[in-house]
């Protein structure tokens, strides 16, 4: 069992350390193998490099420099999904304000009876005069948050 795994260790290895060749043909197409045709300048390229369409190595980038740019696209992700959930409740707040002061500014020109609690705990009625002013403030309300 011992053999076996080391013999397809082996051979994997051997398919990892390949050479690869890149050529262009006379129409201008990209081919890439493991074996240069005959007659054509083949490039040779280096086993885990990939060649732009200028034919030029990529720049290989260290895992320090791929996990860094991770990083800054998570955060930039998990940046942008706060922003939207923030927008998103500050948006239902105000939905629910403006719900509330459309109820109190209804409920102040029906003409029940209102009262408003003193500092000592006491409930006042509203006469004529506070009515109106406390019509006035919903109204105000209504147009801040009902936008």
């Amino acid at each position: 069992m011992r053999a076996f795994i080391l013999l397809v260790l082996a051979c994997v290895w051997g398919v990892a350390a390949a050479q690869v060749y890149t050529w262009r043909d006379a129409s201008g197409k990209v081919h890439y193998s493991d074996t240069p045709p005959p007659g054509v300048d083949a490039k040779r390229m280096r086993a885990g490099t990939q060649t732009g369409t200028t034919g030029s190595a990529a720049p290989v980038r260290s895992t320090a420099e791929q996990d860094m740019e991770f990083r800054k696209r998570k955060a930039e992700s998990d940046k942008s999904q706060a922003k939207a959930e923030q927008e998103r409740k500050d948006a239902e707040e105000g939905k629910r304000n403006c719900e509330d002061a459309r109820n109190q500014l209804n409920a102040l020109e029906s003409g029940q009876r209102m009262s408003r609690v003193d500092a000592s705990g006491e409930r006042i009625p509203l006469d004529d005069e506070m009515r109106a002013q406390e019509i006035e403030k919903a109204r105000k309300s209504v147009q801040s948050w009902c936008k």
